[in-house]
């Protein structure tokens, strides 16, 4: 009997949308935090370009990551994933032909959504200085373009706009609006300040409302359910798990610093239940099967 084929991420997405339920992606940042993340049941991920810049290259979120680095560590989330990656491609890299390509190696990648936004070359991250964005004119052509290069029903296109913090949010709403009718799936309004302020987006906008609820960030962190309250679909949580990571490595090297290895033992994650994710039951099973060393 012929296996029956698994639908795509692009289309697991697409039908969480159809839902009545807030769709929560936790950020990941390396495999292990994916890993994590996927045992605790979360049912999206997303793949942030100012943590996957920092993970892999040590970098500040500034447009110093370019698509072949995106793809390297976006692409094996999406292949290590069993649930959709969400994954930023901040603004496309570059030319429209740049972002036709990107569209193209991201949905060959597996990758379930891409996020483009409106800012200029270089960007910046919205939360840590005040980014502005090109005229909408030419962000309506990034939208379009993206759209054409996908396939129909493929993955799926997210518009963000950073024009809150600059413009206004009457004017970024606006934004989101034209956006939506270049044909975006969903609509990324970054950095509202308030829950008023994503209650009146959400009300305003033709297509699906995503929010970045980013610790640190300016706006406001609630839970799943009260984003849903307002009129959010989509909500990632990008920077929660690197900090909390951050804080626990930091500890532990303050420890070892002052010739201390245990004190920070009761913090640690457990070694073998990771080595379980990761896989090494099976392997050694296997071995232990076929006799290898």
């Amino acid at each position: 009997m012929t296996k029956p084929v698994a639908p795509s991420h692009a289309a697991q997405l697409r039908h969480m949308l159809d839902t009545q339920e807030v769709i929560v992606a936790p950020g990941i940042y390396d495999h292990m935090s994916l890993l994590l993340a996927q045992a605790a049941g979360h049912k999206a991920l997303y793949a942030s370009g100012y943590w996957g810049t920092a993970s892999a290259l040590g970098e500040a979120d500034v447009g110093i990551a370019g698509m072949s680095d995106f793809l390297t560590v976006f692409g094996r989330f999406a292949a290590r994933a069993e649930v959709p990656v969400i994954a930023d491609a901040d603004t496309g890299f570059g030319s429209l032909t740049n972002l036709r390509r990107a569209v193209q190696l991201y949905s060959q990648a597996g990758i379930a959504a891409m996020q483009i936004e409106d800012q200029p070359f270089p960007k910046i991250c919205g939360h840590v200085a005040r980014a502005t964005s090109v005229p909408r004119k030419d962000m309506v052509k990034r939208v379009s373009v993206a759209v054409e290069a996908c396939e129909e029903g493929g993955m799926l296109i997210i518009a963000r706009t950073d024009a809150r913090r600059s413009e206004g949010l009457e004017a970024a709403v606006d934004r989101l609006a034209s956006y939506a009718q270049a044909g975006a799936d969903l609509l990324f309004l970054e950095a509202p300040e308030s829950e008023e302020e994503i209650a009146q987006a959400a009300s305003a906008l033709p297509k699906p409302l995503m929010i970045n609820a980013a610790h640190g960030g300016f706006t406001p962190i609630l839970s799943p359910s009260e984003y849903a309250r307002l009129g959010a679909k989509l909500v990632i949580y990008p920077a929660g798990a690197p900090l909390s990571a951050l804080r626990a490595v930091a500890n532990f090297y303050s420890c070892l610093a002052n010739d201390d290895a245990n004190s920070a033992h009761e913090a640690m994650f457990d070694f073998k239940e990771i080595s379980r994710l990761l896989g090494m039951d099976e392997i050694v099973a296997f071995q232990d099967r076929h006799g290898s060393a």
